[in-house]
């Protein structure tokens, strides 16, 4: 399974939806809670397009019928909205639950970088927001150079517990 990378486009929301739909009814790696409409998603991909911020899909072909499928989705965004933090992005990486562990997120990682450095000086650094409870999750970013800059203790509850957030850190 090798993996193609383009923009994303609203053909691919129908994927996007699944993909964060599964992450908010069963995982941590997003605080929302309730799941997110086509519309929704539609609005979000719009917005994030509109200010020029990279989100890349990543596909691959389905051996059977040679289909392309929506398989995970990197984007930046606001970090925070206050002019002086227009240099930082926050990024997200969402990788469908069956193409996790096989390189696919580490791939579109790349890939998203590389879009981002193509807008030259405009992002200083990006940030991750982590949550604690996937060690998986948190060494992926170490191991793919982001850097550790600390940990709020509690401050996301889903699924009944307290959840820690730690922030990581690149620097472009």
């Amino acid at each position: 399974m090798t993996p193609t990378f383009r923009g994303a486009t609203e053909a691919d929301l129908a994927a996007i939806v699944e993909i964060y739909n599964d992450e908010i009814l069963h995982g941590t790696a997003t605080f929302h809670t309730e799941p997110q409409t086509i519309a929704d998603r539609a609005q979000w991909l719009k917005s994030i397009q509109a200010e020029n911020y990279p989100c890349v899909v990543a596909e691959v072909e389905d051996p059977t019928t040679q289909a392309r499928r929506t398989v995970a989705w990197c984007n930046l965004g606001h970090y925070n909205m206050r002019p002086a933090y227009d240099g930082t992005a926050e990024l997200s990486l969402y990788v469908h639950k069956d193409f996790r562990a096989c390189g696919v997120g580490a791939k579109l990682l790349e890939q998203t970088l590389q879009e981002t450095r193509k807008q030259g000086d405009r992002f200083h650094t990006i940030i991750a927001g982590v949550t604690t409870d996937n060690s998986r999750r948190t060494r992926f970013w170490a191991e793919h150079g982001f850097e550790l800059r600390g940990t709020l203790t509690e401050v996301g509850r889903k699924f009944g517990m307290w959840l820690d957030v730690s922030y990581y850190q690149l620097m472009l």
